[in-house]
């Protein structure tokens, strides 16, 4: 079993590798690592604070705030791709229309 701060750990990295993945465009990369994260997310004890020492504690808060810091730079990638999607599909659906 991996160890609670070798999870979050492997969580760092897969946000940084979702960082890269939607920097450069690569939404099939970056759904790949947010499965993987989620799944390696729900894997973590729900009392997660609770079961590590003091010591390791500001490690773990420190990954998580890493976490974190990814997940604001990849919102505003992903929206801006979620909303040139919208505009693509407007366009597919008025384009019929528009012949007709």
């Amino acid at each position: 079993m991996t160890s609670p701060l070798a999870a979050l750990e492997q969580l760092a990295a897969l946000s940084e590798a979702m960082r890269g993945a939607a920097g450069s465009g690569d939404w099939e990369t970056l759904a790949e690592h947010e499965a993987a994260r989620r799944a390696l997310a729900d894997s973590l004890p729900a009392s997660l604070s609770g079961s590590l020492p003091a010591a390791v504690q500001a490690k773990a808060r420190a990954l998580i705030e890493a976490c974190q810091r990814c997940d604001a730079d990849v919102r505003p990638l992903v929206d801006a791709r979620l909303n040139e999607l919208r505009v693509v599909l407007r366009a597919a659906r008025a384009g019929p229309q528009a012949d007709a």
